[in-house]
């Protein structure tokens, strides 16, 4: 497999050639994280624009709990996970998100200058959509065959590939083609361009609302890996824990919020005041939050735990896969749980 198709596709080492200069938005009025003295700023990148997959942190502004730690948090929306791994990097943010395949790779095989502090997604939001009639329900059955992927070399086609070789398979006997991140995925499953597709949390719900009926397999099913967690340089992690400490306690208060359902309208409303489109449909958009809220949620019952067995389990698959190629960078060089350890 060519495992590093992903970082040209990501676009790491040509963002970085050029600086890590990103056209990224904030919101209107979410301030400068310099703009209060008596607070410590922080400067959060997303992976991708303003989701109500980061909800946690819009949340956490609007209800004042980023001030109760002494800090003002910059919400900087990116334009994919790359973003938020240059910019990080590049200094130009503090904190970014993005999954255990993108970073783990990076910092392995690459020296990427990051490590991991806090897990926000406790399982896979990817899931390989088929037809109910003709359901996939096992990587054996998409070999030889034809499956959508959201990017070429991106995120699910390393979870697809990872999906085979934890069945023993050869993930090259799968075609891949990309068919995008949004519901316009079904119309290559209708035309028979494809025998499945991957969609991710957002589209599924979309899916749903509108009542296409479609076969979900979680690619957790099969290569269980930890997906969107917070990280930061090293230097970040050991000269402001306490700062990022505080910033994992404000998120998971903001979690705890978004967990009352009583609070939904309280919560889109944060989301709006980033980015009003991603709430525009309200019954859409409460049903996106209630899947975040499951896809957050670990066994432990506290928002963004670590689940160090999963990061472990996911290191070798990774290996076995040849997405990571290095057999000697230890797991506690990934993925810190420093901060965790303090709240």
């Amino acid at each position: 497999m060519e495992r590093r198709r992903f970082l040209a596709g990501a676009g790491y080492f040509s963002v970085m050639a050029a600086g890590g200069s990103f056209l990224v938005g904030c919101a209107p009025g979410s301030g400068s994280p310099e703009s209060n003295p008596d607070l410590a700023g922080l400067t959060f990148i997303t992976p991708f624009q303003h989701l109500i997959s980061y909800a946690d942190v819009y949340v956490a502004i609007s209800q004042g709990y980023f001030e109760e730690e002494g800090l003002s948090i910059e919400a900087v929306g990116g334009n994919g996970t790359a973003t938020s791994v240059t910019q990080v990097t590049a200094d130009q943010g503090q904190i970014g998100k993005a999954a255990s395949v993108i970073t783990c790779p990076l910092i392995a095989d690459e020296g990427a200058d990051i490590i991991t502090f806090a897990q926000g997604d406790q399982r896979s939001q990817y899931s390989v959509a088929s037809i109910p009639g003709s359901p996939l329900v096992h990587p054996s059955e998409w070999q030889g065959k034809t499956i959508g992927v959201i990017s070429k070399g991106g995120t699910t086609e390393l979870l697809l590939d990872a999906m085979a070789v934890a069945e023993g398979l050869d993930p090259t006997k799968v075609e891949k083609v990309v068919t995008g991140g949004d519901i316009s995925s079904l119309e290559f499953l209708r035309n028979g361009e494809v025998d499945g597709f991957i969609t991710f949390l957002g589209s599924e719900s979309t899916l749903r609302q509108l009542g296409e009926e479609l076969h979900y397999l979680n690619t957790d099913e099969f290569a269980p890996m930890p997906g969107d967690s917070y990280f930061a340089k090293r230097a970040v992690l050991q000269e402001r824990e306490e700062e990022l400490a505080g910033f994992v306690r404000a998120c998971r208060k903001g979690f705890e919020f978004m967990a009352d359902a009583a609070n939904s309208d309280a919560v889109l409303d944060a989301v709006a005041e980033f980015n009003e489109v991603e709430v525009d449909d309200r019954e859409l958009a409460e049903r996106k939050l209630r899947a975040q809220v499951e896809l957050c949620t670990p066994e432990s019952g506290q928002f963004l735990d670590l689940d160090m067995a999963a990061w472990e389990s996911a290191v070798d698959l990774m290996r076995d896969a040849e997405i990571i190629t290095d057999q000697d960078t230890p797991l506690e060089d990934m993925v810190s749980t420093a901060i965790m350890d303090r709240l």
